[in-house]
């Protein structure tokens, strides 16, 4: 039985560009700095969540002192 890959046109390899540097040492020069980028991404954003929440209970009054108001003496 014939395989019926036979009968489709050979199509010709992609032209490489000549870069003075390979691209798999390129890959992997770029690949730290993006994992940084995506700790510190996430760090940042753990960051700003905490001041949200943080400035919840500010508004809520719950960490504000207690203030002691004298008594008028009538």
């Amino acid at each position: 039985m014939p395989s019926e890959n036979q009968d489709l046109p050979k199509t010709a390899a992609p032209k490489s560009q000549n870069l003075p540097i390979p691209s798999d040492i390129l890959l992997s020069l770029v690949a730290l700095p993006m994992l940084g980028g995506l700790v510190v991404a996430k760090a940042a954003a753990e960051f700003v969540a905490s001041i949200g929440v943080e400035s919840e209970e500010v508004f809520r009054g719950s960490r504000l002192p207690v203030l002691n108001f004298p008594q008028s003496q009538d």
